[in-house]
């Protein structure tokens, strides 16, 4: 008996205890159940979280974030509670985001995604505060996010940006389904 738990028992356990561990510390699984992403990211692809990365450098444009949606989000796109939202970084604090005839610029330079499908809305962003990031799918025209988050004319308590706070960590790599195994970024 005592062999069984040395030899059986107490490593399952030490390897459970290791996966909860990791899971809530450094990389974390999470399911897409939408379209947003699209072409980067499939609907019910499975992508691991990066929760670390952003201790060793700062959140840059382009990166692909997960992060809890703040209250603008949760007002307009009626999340499931406390299901996370994955979009990709367009504008860091101080930016200025435009969309105008399916163009996206940052502080005047034309800005694209490979395979981004274009955005069917033109609309002028406020600057992006300190603290804060502006968000966008990479489908652009079927993605709840910072384009949907900020109201006409806009109103100081409901604005568009996630606040860096809120970001949980950096979509690193899909994992699921095994034909779609990738790098993201």
């Amino acid at each position: 008996m005592r062999r069984i738990v040395r030899d059986v028992l107490l490593p399952v356990m030490v390897a459970i205890v290791l996966a909860f561990i990791i899971q809530a510390l450094i990389a974390k699984p999470y399911e897409i159940p939408t379209d947003s992403m699209v072409p980067t990211i499939q609907p019910n692809d499975r992508v691991i979280a990066n929760r670390v990365v952003y201790r060793f450098r700062s959140i840059e444009r382009g990166d692909i974030i997960v992060f809890s949606p703040p209250p603008s989000a949760v007002a307009t796109c009626a999340p499931e509670k406390g299901v996370p939202f994955v979009k990709r970084v367009i504008g860091l604090p101080g930016d200025v985001v435009t969309v105008e005839d399916g163009v996206t610029r940052v502080n005047g330079k034309v800005y694209t995604v490979p395979g981004e499908v274009t955005p069917e809305y033109s609309m002028t962003f406020p600057a992006v505060p300190k603290g804060d990031l502006l968000v966008l799918g990479d489908n652009r025209p079927n993605s709840c996010d910072s384009h949907q988050w900020v109201n006409s004319p806009p109103d100081p308590a409901v604005d568009p940006f996630v606040p860096q706070k809120n970001v949980i960590g950096e979509a690193e790599i899909i994992y699921w389904p095994l034909g779609r195994i990738s790098f993201l970024n």
